[in-house]
């Protein structure tokens, strides 16, 4: 699995139609379902998934991967080069996936849970009112 982060940050519009048009030139179809998902068969499927400019490129060939990742760059790292990582265990959108268990993958978001609640105030004492007991 491969992390992407594209330079697109604050155009999210834009990029998300520039990169779903770039992906259908190159073969891929869209999910119907959710249309930040992307498939294509290349001797078996690569899936690749994104929310604003992170891509998630999933694929069992490392050379598959590879070449998504040069005409990624090709395509649009001319701003900036774009920042990948790769791995048994990444960090994506405050999530840590692991990969290392044979045949199974292990979701878990205790760091992003630790700095949240250490970024909440210490004196959180006093009464607020819910609309939803009127």
């Amino acid at each position: 699995m491969y992390n992407l982060k594209m330079p697109y940050m604050g155009q999210y519009k834009r990029f998300w139609k520039l990169l779903s048009e770039t992906l259908q030139e190159w073969g891929f179809t869209l999910n119907p379902y959710d249309i930040r998902v992307a498939n294509k068969n290349i001797e078996e499927k690569c899936t690749i998934i994104w929310h604003v400019d992170h891509l998630k490129i999933s694929h069992r060939k490392k050379e598959v991967v590879e070449d998504i990742l040069k005409k990624l760059n090709d395509k649009f790292g001319q701003e900036s080069p774009l920042t990948t990582c790769q791995g048994k265990v990444l960090e994506y959108l405050g999530m840590k996936i692991d990969y290392r268990q044979q045949g199974k993958v292990k979701f878990t978001m205790y760091n992003y849970i630790e700095n949240m609640l250490g970024e909440l105030p210490r004196n959180m004492g006093g009464l607020a009112t819910s609309t939803a007991s009127s």
